[in-house]
């Protein structure tokens, strides 16, 4: 049976983070080693509190020869978090989650717990697998109604009167003696 995935099912484990007390050139180098689009930012509380993002870093990049930014820390350029997503939400939500916001990468919270992320590249793998377990479902299940929907056998026709309702049966029967 076809079944829409939840995040906890596609969800990479708690990524990297990095506090929003690091240099911004050090988050930076970690950004580019780990090739991460963005990297959630947790303070001493173990919260969630921002998250860094490629996007920052550029524009950053673009400002830093006009002013001397080599004290800048995260805080100063880390995105505030406006979408995050839940483990047991479903795929499509998540994905409207995405189309709502500009994010490459979101973070997924139980409660106010860092427990995942998930990326658009992530998103468009588990709902190309999703379409293909999808038509794979209704192949088994159009072969299934053609085998047992024209009974060559007794045993063909018990098996489609055992998946039938009354008020199917009736409808193939005439319900004369069904009632």
């Amino acid at each position: 049976m076809y079944k829409i995935p939840l995040v906890r099912d596609i969800m990479k484990g708690a990524p990297p983070s990095i506090s929003p007390d690091l240099p911004v050139f050090e988050a930076l180098d970690k950004l580019v080693d780990k090739r991460l689009a963005g990297i959630p930012v947790i303070d001493d509380q173990k919260r969630l509190v921002g998250f860094l993002t490629e996007k920052d870093c550029l524009r950053l990049q673009t400002i830093a020869h006009q002013y001397n930014l080599t004290g800048s820390t995260v805080r100063n350029i880390m995105s505030e978090i406006k979408e995050a997503l839940h483990p047991e939400m479903d795929l499509l939500t998540a994905a409207s989650r995405f189309l709502a916001c500009y994010f490459a990468t979101l973070p997924v919270l139980d409660g106010e717990t860092l427990v995942g992320s998930i990326s658009r590249r992530n998103m468009l793998v588990a709902i190309k697998t999703m379409h293909k377990q999808k038509g794979v479902c209704f192949q088994q299940d159009r072969e299934k109604l053609e085998k047992v929907g024209n009974p060559s056998s007794i045993g063909s026709l018990q098996q489609l009167v055992g998946m039938s309702s009354r008020k199917q049966l009736a409808s193939v029967f005439g319900g004369r003696h069904l009632r």
